[in-house]
């Protein structure tokens, strides 16, 4: 049973991970570069703004 079931898991990760195509190698690199920095680029646009109001608030005499 353990053979079975590991032969089985390892046929599931090698579908899951590999790609039938270059193009469809090349998509998924896609997603994962567009889902892997979107939340890091979100945080930093995010602070950014904050820098920003908050420089703006100490140069106009605001605190």
């Amino acid at each position: 049973m353990t053979a079975t079931l590991l032969t089985r898991l390892r046929d599931w990760a090698i579908d899951t991970f590999t790609c039938e195509s270059e193009s469809e190698a090349a998509g998924a690199m896609a997603d994962a570069t567009r889902w892997g920095w979107l939340p890091a680029l979100s945080g930093v646009s995010v602070g950014a703004d904050h820098a920003r109001s908050e420089h703006l608030g100490r140069v106009s005499g605001g605190n």
